[in-house]
């Protein structure tokens, strides 16, 4: 899969991961569960930092915009937990 910017999937893949466990999960679970889905989702070294920039970079633009955020986090055990927001479109 060619990578880019604006065009990543990541963050599709990541909600249907979430849909899928219907449960709070870690960027490290959410990671694991993508690879085993779809191997060529991540290509860098880093596949937790890329995903968390991406989920990063989109909510802060929603944000701006005055939309709803996608995701919720939660922090529990010094971790963070990320769940589907019911009030995002």
């Amino acid at each position: 899969m060619s990578w880019n910017r604006q065009k990543s999937n990541l963050e599709e893949l990541m909600v249907e991961i979430l849909k899928k466990n219907k449960k709070p999960l870690t960027l490290l679970e959410v990671v694991d569960e993508i690879s085993k889905s779809n191997p060529e989702a991540f290509s860098g070294k880093t596949p937790g930092k890329s995903l968390y920039s991406t989920i990063y970079r989109r909510e802060k633009a929603r944000i701006e915009k005055g939309k709803q955020p996608m995701f919720l986090t939660n922090t529990e055990k010094r971790e963070a937990l990320y769940s589907l927001n019911p009030k995002a479109k």
